[in-house]
């Protein structure tokens, strides 16, 4: 194999514009393990950034958003995230997607017969306890 001397310079410009810091690991203020990126863009890592998020929101928010993964008591775990869609109308089910709406852990849908549907996002998932399954299955069918 011939080498190309252009091709390895190429190479080694990408490997310098590249930030060096994107997987190197470091720990977070509360001890846990975390990538360099992950504490420059957040400041923190992703347990602590989910703990935060827990404490914006009221519990009953987060029985409202099981509800509407399908997390609740009477199914079994790997049917968690069967369903992603939640329909509130005025009251306190659309202050409670408010809520979960300013935390980042759902997205508004469509309006019909004076109800929103909301959905969950993949952080709102983590914080329902879906594991990786559920969370393909809620976010990507």
């Amino acid at each position: 194999m011939i080498t190309n001397p252009a091709q390895i310079t190429r190479h080694h410009l990408a490997n310098q514009a590249a930030p060096a810091y994107s997987l190197i690991r470091k720990v977070c203020a509360c001890g846990k393990a975390s990538t360099a990126k992950q504490l420059a863009q957040h400041g923190k890592c992703a347990a602590c950034a989910l703990a935060a998020v827990r404490v914006a929101i009221l519990p009953g928010d987060v029985a409202k958003l099981q509800h509407m993964l399908g997390a609740v008591q009477g199914k079994p775990k790997n049917r968690w995230g069967y369903r992603n869609y939640f329909a509130a109308g005025s009251g306190q089910q659309h202050e409670a997607m408010q809520r979960l709406l300013a935390a980042g852990l759902a997205t508004a849908g469509r309006a019909a017969n004076e109800m929103t549907y909301f959905h969950a996002t993949r952080l709102g998932c983590q914080a329902a306890g879906l594991d990786g399954a559920g969370i393909k299955r809620a976010v990507e069918d």
